[in-house]
């Protein structure tokens, strides 16, 4: 986490009005539970905002740092301000912050934070190294979770939408294409499927339909088609070919003749 001049606990909390305080474009959250806020509301009712809101000053009003659920439930309350901490960092310092007291204070989702991990290295001037330092976990940690965007859109909303685990997320990496790992993720739902389960399903080669094709092609009609196609094809080209086609009981029979030119005919 990046260094300040004081410990939190030190700094003066601030009463700021709600209106001043705008939100946090690099908010790590990209969903909240509303029945979450109405619990918070509820107790900040009983019991007083208990922790302040994090706050940077930009201009005459105030960029939210950490505390987006907060908010939401002081305004669910019809209150008029928040208790705030203010502080002097720049922008890596915030986004880094911001997803810190996300992953400390409530369950973030691992693609949330995912997200909000290469947001921070894409638009700020830190390595991968000094983000997992940041983060207190290991570089090979950091990089499993950024490899989980990886994953098709599609395929990690349907994550989302499943509840699926970041293991199981993981193991859908290796699932192939996204046709495949969408089945492969409502499958492991609708199953309840361990991981490991999960991982042995993705090491099964999934069925190819064209083995299940005889190599008697049961529709002759194709075959027929394209050898008519082909004598069509060189009487074009000025090739004179004459094709018939002769069904027979036990087969059918297509015949190809090419008229033999001779010498000064």
């Amino acid at each position: 986490m990046p260094r300040m001049s004081k410990p939190q606990a030190e700094r003066a909390v601030a009463r700021i009005p709600l209106q001043l305080i705008d939100p946090n474009p690099d908010q790590p959250r990209r969903a909240m539970d509303p029945e979450s806020v109405r619990d918070l509301a509820e107790s900040i009712r009983r019991h007083g905002q208990l922790s302040p809101v994090l706050v940077r000053a930009r201009g005459p009003r105030y960029e939210l740092i950490a505390g987006q659920r907060r908010l939401r439930a002081l305004r669910l309350l019809g209150r008029g301000s928040a208790e705030a901490i203010v502080l002097s960092v720049g922008d890596c310092d915030s986004a880094l912050i911001a997803l810190v007291e996300n992953l400390q204070r409530e369950d973030l989702h691992f693609l949330d934070a995912a997200e909000a991990c290469r947001r921070i290295l894409e638009q700020h001037p830190i390595t991968q190294e000094k983000l997992a330092a940041s983060l207190s976990v290991s570089p090979s940690a950091l990089a499993n979770r950024l490899r989980l965007l990886r994953l098709p859109e599609a395929v990690r909303q349907e994550v989302r939408r499943l509840g699926l685990t970041e293991r199981h997320a993981r193991a859908l990496l290796k699932a192939g294409d996204e046709e495949r790992q969408l089945e492969l993720a409502r499958q492991a739902a609708e199953r309840r499927m361990s991981v490991k389960q999960l991982e042995g399903m993705i090491g099964q080669k999934p069925k190819d339909h064209r083995e299940a094709i005889s190599p008697v092609v049961r529709d002759n009609r194709i075959i027929i088609n394209a050898v008519m196609d082909t004598v069509k094809e060189l009487n074009h080209i000025g090739i004179q070919v004459i094709g018939r086609v002769e069904e027979r009981d036990d087969r059918i029979d297509v015949v190809v003749t090419i008229p033999i030119r001779r010498n000064g005919t």
